[in-house]
This record gives structure tokens, C-alpha cells and sequence, in this order.
């Protein structure tokens, strides 16, 4: 598990929330009391809508293999700003959402970073 990029996603999560910060006490709660797992992939294809489905691919392997049964769900979408996101891209997006996520709770976003060559997505999975 990426514990740091569960923890700065939280935090980026709940930046202008004063005094909803989280600090390192309250992550180590949050961790054991609600199991949380992150999954992160990034893609190796550089065509659009495949990038993204490749991607999503690999985080449904991962939600298949774990024997947890998650309740909420937040999704970080990030993408380099010379090669965005296509609207056709939401399409594969969506499939996951339905097929894995279902009557979930589930938030998500997009960002933009060039340090980023394809389409990197994290999802961040707790009970």
C-alpha cells in the first residue's frame, strides 16, 4: 500500500476544510479502523482511449484480488497537459464505475501534471 499517497490525497481532499486537516494520528485511524488500500497504475500505451482502459484493467484486477469488499471509492484521474484527457476517455471510465464500483460511494477528480506521460489513476478503496 502506498501510505503516503493515501495520506496526500486525503489531505489534498480536505486542504480548505479548516480544521479538518488530517495529521498523521488521524491517518493512522482512519488506516486501521476503515482498511483503506490505494491502487495505483499508470498507462503504457499512448493511444487515448486505450490508455485509460488499460489502466482501469489493471485497477479491477486489483479490486478482484483483494478480499476486501470496499464501500467508498475516490478516484484521482491524472494526465500530462500536452496530451489531456478526450471526452471519449470517460467512456471506459464509466464501465469501470458501473462494473466495480456500482451503488457505491465514490468520489473522483482529474489532474493535470507534466511530469506525467500517459494517464496515471489512483483509487483509493476503504470499508
Amino acid at each position: 500500500m502506498e501510505k503516503e499517497k493515501v495520506f496526500q490525497i486525503l489531505n489534498e481532499l480536505t486542504k480548505d476544510m479548516r480544521p479538518l486537516r488530517l495529521s498523521f494520528e488521524d491517518y493512522s485511524y482512519i488506516e486501521n479502523e476503515h482498511e483503506i488500500e490505494c491502487f495505483s497504475h499508470i498507462s503504457s500505451i499512448d493511444d487515448n482511449v486505450t490508455r485509460v482502459k488499460e489502466v482501469l484493467d489493471h485497477l479491477g484486477e486489483d479490486l478482484l484480488n483483494s478480499s476486501i469488499d470496499f464501500e467508498r471509492f475516490v478516484m484521482i484521474i491524472e494526465y500530462n497537459s500536452q496530451n489531456e484527457l478526450m471526452m471519449n476517455e470517460m467512456n471506459p471510465i464509466h464501465e469501470f464505475i458501473v462494473k466495480y464500483i456500482k451503488d457505491k460511494k465514490m468520489c473522483w477528480g482529474l489532474s493535470m501534471h507534466d511530469g506525467i506521460e500517459g494517464v496515471k489513476i489512483t483509487l483509493v478503496a476503504s470499508r
